[in-house]
Formats: structure tokens, sequence, C-alpha cells
């Protein structure tokens, strides 16, 4: 038993002192590696303390003059900026887009620029603005979607706009959200004369979404529909 302590104990010994030879041979590379691997950390924590926050912040003061006029209804105010005020901070979406557009503030910017666009009758330049946004919440994205085929229709693409409405319907499966987008198809495939297809989309609604603010309106329409 002692000898077999004994054994174990020289091999302990052994394979220490084998790691600190390594360890010596090695000393250089090993405290390279360290600073390094610090040198990161410490960076990423700068970036993130002293340029990516007070950035955001930047940003924040910078989008809430247009996020005031957007909320108001002044597309274009929001859009361009009020060069009557004398708020410093009083710039448009578009300048927030091209000054702080990789922050959240500045994503958020081309979501609503869409809108102020679209309300605009600027079809064109909403569909622009649609597809720069990429939200990761779970409804934006969807109204992104729709929105850009609410474009679409005005422009008269109506196939691209059944497109949008579809892959909407399909991307959160909600009481909200989903039976909209349906509806929407299934108006845009009557304006195709496409009747068969707009039934589809409003027994959709009727049979998977009764708790819809729709759901009451679709025998009306799949009667429109059918009498076509």
């Amino acid at each position: 038993m002692e000898q077999n302590i004994e054994e174990k104990n020289t091999e302990n010994i052994s394979f220490i002192s084998k790691s600190e030879q390594f360890i010596e041979k090695n000393q250089k590379a090993i405290i390279a590696c360290i600073i390094a691997i610090l040198v990161i950390v410490l960076a990423i924590f700068g970036i993130k303390k002293f340029i990516s926050e007070p950035r955001q912040q930047k940003a924040n003061e910078a989008i809430f003059a247009a996020e005031q006029f957007f909320a108001q209804g002044d597309f274009k105010a929001a859009l361009y900026g009020d060069s009557t005020s004398n708020d410093k901070y009083s710039v448009g979406l578009l300048q927030v887009i091209d000054k702080y557009g990789s922050t959240k503030a500045g994503k958020r910017a081309k979501y609503e620029a869409g809108i102020c666009y679209l309300r605009l009758g600027q079809y064109q330049d909403a569909i622009k603005y649609f597809d720069k946004y990429n939200g990761k919440d779970q409804l934006t994205p969807v109204f992104d979607e729709m929105m850009k085929g609410d474009a679409e229709v005005e422009l008269g693409n109506n196939d691209a706009a059944i497109k949008h409405y579809t892959k909407a319907a399909k991307m959160d499966d909600n009481v909200i959200t989903a039976p909209f987008a349906l509806f929407k198809a299934g108006v845009v495939y009557l304006m195709n004369g496409d009747n068969a297809k707009a039934i589809e989309c409003f027994q959709n609604v009727k049979e998977n979404y009764p708790e819809s603010a729709l759901f009451g309106e679709m025998d009306g329409f799949i009667a429109y529909a059918q009498a076509l």
C-alpha cells in the first residue's frame, strides 16, 4: 500500500515537473497569449463603454424630435426635420439613418421612414426603407412585410403584393397580423379576378381565426366573391 502511494506521489511529482518545464519553455508564448486575450477583452469593453453606449445615447437624442413629428402625423417633418426649429436635435429620420444607422434608434428610423414615405405616397422610397429594416421583435417585421405589400398595390404590382401578404401571414401566426394579411391577400386576388384564391383566403380567416376582428366580415366577402 505504501509502495503504491509512493509510486503515485512520484508520478505526480514527475507530472508537475514536466508541467513546470513546459511553462518555463513556453513562458513567453503563454504571456503573449494572455496579454492578447486581455487586449481583446479590454477592447470590447472599451468599445461598448466609450463608443457604443455614447453613440446609442446620441442617436436617441437625435431621433427624439423626428419621432415626435412622426407621432403627430407630420411625416414630412419626421423625414427631413424642422428647419424652423431652434432645437439642435430637430433633425429628420433620414439624417438619423445616415449618421446612426447601425444603432437601435437608426434601425427604428428605417422602419419609420418607410411608413412616412408610404403615407406621403412615395411608394418606391417606402419599399426601399422597408427593405433596409431588419427588426428582431415579434410584430414590426410582420407589419413591415405587409406595408411592402401595400406599397406594391399602389404601384400596380398586385402579384408582388400578394407575395408580401402571404409571407406576412406565415411569419407569426397570431390573431392580429395573420388574418389581416390573409384578408389583404384575398382583396388583391379579387382585384386580379382570381375569385377562387380570394375565397380561399377569406375562408382561412373564418375557419382559423374566430377571435379576429375580421371574423364577422368574412361571410360577406365570401358571398361577394362567389357572386362575381
